[in-house]
């Protein structure tokens, strides 16, 4: 898990002069930022974070590369951050090369680039660059979320963690947004039952509503339900409650086979997927289709 590289490099204060960090998930971008953030709050002199994309936060490359060649105020080190490195130009790349030919000892770059695999710089200059791909594989999602927790001070346990995924999907940014509801709670312990009262209960009786509609094959009221529903509830969690829903259906049910299911899973899954590269209509593709399934 790459996440826990960037962790190791931040445990260690980050002891090479550069760093490029990427991803596809923007979120991960944004939680590697806090946390480096988080460690150098309280020494805003030597501390400074420029954003490509934002004409209000960002400055000339020459100015960047003079903050960089300059020595930290009353510190070791001078950190500069470069968010969104996607976006430089041609010709600021080739200024950042020349400063990275020989960085200063005294200084920390780290550019964040959101993209699956980076390519901005000259072959030469690679090899004084820690290059960090951070993403979460899903497999890797549990360990995720308990580190996370822990580190706003709660723990879950491991069937509170699988219902959490099962109803907010693997999205991280979601996951985050739902852990930090329960980052106030006084419990030892968080458990699926804590999990099932904080996070959308509507969504979960909505799909219960579902799929009572779809098993009767009534598509009005199908769509209906949806149309209510669908105006407070991400795609993503109604989908993740559904899937809740018929595994629960499943377990109890003597009048569905086992190819019901696997179908039922089956576009579910794929559901998923396609709301992940923003296809239009995701969910009411999917209606059609569970009505249609026998």
């Amino acid at each position: 898990m790459s996440i826990k590289q960037f962790q190791q490099e931040l445990s260690k204060e980050f002891p090479s002069p550069a760093y490029l960090f990427y991803s596809s998930d923007d979120f991960l971008l944004y939680e590697a930022l806090s946390s480096i953030k988080d460690k150098h709050h309280s020494d805003a002199f030597n501390f400074d974070v420029f954003d490509v994309k934002s004409p209000d936060n960002s400055k000339p490359m020459e100015q960047i590369i003079d903050i960089l060649n300059t020595l930290p105020f009353l510190s070791g080190r001078r950190v500069v951050v470069i968010e969104n490195t996607q976006k430089l130009t041609k010709k600021d790349i080739k200024k950042l090369e020349e400063y990275l030919t020989n960085p200063a000892n005294t200084s920390l770059l780290i550019m964040l680039f959101e993209g699956a695999s980076p390519k901005l710089f000259d072959a030469s200059v690679v090899k004084n660059i820690k290059a960090i791909g951070l993403n979460v594989q899903e497999k890797d999602i549990p360990s995720w979320i308990r580190d996370t927790a822990k580190r706003e001070g709660i723990e879950f346990t491991d069937r509170a963690i699988e219902y959490l995924i099962v109803c907010v999907g693997t999205d991280m940014g979601m996951l985050y947004s739902e852990i930090k509801k329960f980052s106030s709670w006084n419990a030892d312990k968080i458990d699926i039952d804590d999990v099932k009262g904080m996070v959308y209960a509507g969504a979960e009786y909505s799909a219960f509503d579902l799929i009572n509609a779809l098993k009767k094959r009534e598509a009005a009221e199908v769509f209906r339900i949806f149309e209510n529903v669908g105006k407070n509830t991400e795609s993503q969690m109604l989908l993740g409650a559904l899937n809740w829903q018929y595994a629960n259906l499943q377990s109890k049910s003597h009048h569905k086979g086992e190819r019901f299911f696997r179908t039922v899973f089956k576009l579910l899954h794929e559901a998923d997927a396609s709301i992940k590269t923003s296809r239009s209509y995701v969910m009411e593709d999917l209606f059609v289709k569970l009505l249609k399934v026998n």
